[in-house]
This record gives structure tokens, sequence and C-alpha cells, in this order.
């Protein structure tokens, strides 16, 4: 169980450090806005190796800084430019990591069935998500969405010739919401492991992944609780692993006096509802960004059959109940925070 102290170092920053000073340089680290919330780069030094360890943190948060900027759905971009041909039925050159990152969701696309579809971008923009700030307000109409819902974009419709992508379906916008954070954390460990780093977490709004361990023992990372503050447990990861939550309770609008989740189920061209939050565990952290959103848009009664389709073993749900579930193999890794969770979470498969 966990102590307050710990709980509340958690929520700090959803990374506890077992930290060892005396045998080791200080943890370096830096924390700058991106991605709509705090991005928190860590890094264990060897030791003297501080001057090289900050040379390889300012890299991680350079990549970062650019992928934050050119792939924003709702502002100027690399990702805004290739929206605008797409309306214009124009082919657009990319850049190599977009165009990795299109390939990647449509393979997420067609893996989940289509519950993970980042051609939606057009229908998350009717809905009132492409804003930095969430400003209450009233659902879009039945006649606004139509449209929407009958076009059923799917980047199955982009045509990619080299590295240049078109499409000749009118409804297609691209917005990688769900999955571009896992991609960054990704490409940031690697980018920390190229300068030598071995032991590091990239953490961009609580989708996070960790590399190596904190002073010889493991990093310890924090789960929240959607529903209140506090935490449901605490994880050692193990090497390079990611912990992703895909939640309903960050990012929402009130419309119509309901509260509505960013998270749009592209089969109905609304709010996914049902799971208030979803955790994946995966070495991947893209792979683990899409797949907690999907598995949140399966909703109560489907994701275990989408988790083992996509061969997801550690995976927590929770619904609006604040009751959920958690598999066989996470519960084994879990360090409750309260003694009410045990009873509050069945544990399957």
């Amino acid at each position: 169980m966990l102590s307050r102290r710990n709980a509340l170092s958690a929520l700090a920053g959803a990374v506890v450090w077992p930290f060892d000073s005396a045998q080791a340089d200080a943890p370096l680290r830096r924390t700058r806005p991106m991605f709509g919330s705090p991005a928190d780069v860590i890094v264990r030094p060897a030791r003297g190796g501080a001057v090289a360890a900050d040379r390889a943190v300012d890299a991680a948060m350079a990549g970062l800084e650019r992928l934050n900027r050119e792939w924003n759905a709702w502002k100027p971009g690399e990702l805004g430019r290739l929206n605008a041909a797409l309306v214009q039925g124009r082919s657009e050159r990319v850049a190599p990591d977009l165009l990795a990152l299109i390939r990647l969701s449509q393979v997420m696309e067609r893996r989940t069935g289509g519950l993970f579809n980042a051609g939606i971008g057009g229908i998350v923009g009717a809905w009132g998500f492409h804003d930095d700030v969430m400003r209450p307000g009233q659902r879009p109409s039945a006649a606004v969405l139509a449209p929407w819902r009958h076009a059923a974009p799917s980047l199955s419709q982009l045509v990619v010739e080299g590295d240049r992508v078109r499409c000749d379906h009118p409804w297609l916008r691209l917005d990688f919401g769900g999955i571009a954070k896992g991609v960054a954390i990704d490409q940031a460990l690697d980018r920390l492991a190229e300068h030598g780093v071995r032991d590091a977490v990239v953490n961009l709004g609580g989708n996070l992944a960790t590399r190596g361990s904190a002073g010889g023992r493991p990093w310890q990372i924090g789960i929240r609780d959607p529903q209140g503050e506090g935490l449901v447990a605490l994880v050692a990861t193990h090497e390079r692993e990611a912990v992703v939550t895909s939640g309903s309770y960050e990012r929402f609008r009130v419309l119509d006096g309901e509260r509505m989740t960013h998270i749009i189920d592209p089969r109905l061209g609304e709010p996914a509802p049902g799971l208030v939050s979803v955790t994946v565990l995966h070495p991947s952290a893209a792979f683990a960004d899409a797949a907690a959103t999907a598995l949140l848009v399966a909703g109560p009664g489907g994701w275990r059959t989408l988790a083992e389709r996509l061969d997801l073993r550690q995976v927590l749900v929770i619904g609006a109940d604040g009751r959920g579930a958690v598999t066989a193999a996470l519960a084994s890794r879990l360090a409750f925070a309260a003694p009410r969770w045990t009873s509050r979470l069945t544990v399957v498969g």
C-alpha cells in the first residue's frame, strides 16, 4: 500500500524515484508545456556525466517541440498544411516521420477494426475539441454531424505515393490526438539512447515511458484515479516500457449541461460512452497510445475482445461507476493505493 507521501510524490510528476543519491548523480529533469500539458524529460546521468545528459535532454526536448508544433490538428504546421491539401484534393509532400505516423495509424485502424481512426478530425472539430480551451456550450446539431457520419472517413482512403499524400475523399481530416503523444515519447527515448542515456523517463501529460532504472531499482509509475485525487496504484516498470492512459476525465467539454469526452467513437460520430479510463502497458508507447484509445471506444462490453485481438496482456479499465477490471498479468504487478481498489477491480484473463 502507498503512503500519503509516496502518493503525493507520484501525483507531482506521475513518477516516484526510489533514488539513492549516494550511488549516482541526482536526476536531471526538464519540464515544458507541450501537447496540451506539461512535458517532462527525466534522466539519471552516469556518474560525472551531467553535461552529456544535459545535452541529451536538450536534444529530446527539441524533438518533442518540433512534433508539438508540426502535428497540431488546429494550428499552423505540417499537419495543417496536409489537411488543407486534402480538402482541396491536392497531393502534399510530407516529412518522413509524419509519413511513418500515417502508416502506423493505418495499421492501427485495421487492427482495431476502425475503433482507432485518425481520419475523423472533422468530427472532432465539429464537437469543438480543436481548441486549447474546452469551453462549455451546446452539442452540435444532427444536421451538422450527419454529413460526417454518412461520409465515414477512414485512413484507407488516403493515397500515398512516395513522400506525397493525397485523398479523393472530401470529408477526411487528419487528427493524430490518439497516437501522437505515444510516437513522440518513443522518439524522445530513442534520441536519449542515441546520446548515451540509459536511464530515463519521458512523460507527456501522464502518458509516459521509461528506460533503464532509477538508481538500480525500477522506476515507480503512478496510475491516476480518474474520479478523484490520488492514485489507483503504483507499478514498477521493466527496462523500456510505456504506461499510457486514455481517459475522459482530463479533456472534455460540458455541452447542454452534460460532460462530453474528447475521445470520439468513429462508429457514432459522438463522444465515447462507458469507460472513463483505460491504461495499457506495452514496450511501444505509440502502440499503447492507439490501443488505449481504441479500448476506451470499445467500451465495457468490447474492450476484452479487442485486447485479445491486439495481444494486449496488461490492461486496466475503469468505468463511470468507479468500478472496473484489470488483467491478471497487470494485477500481479500493482501496489494498490487503498484497499478499496481490490474490491472495485475484477481480475480477468
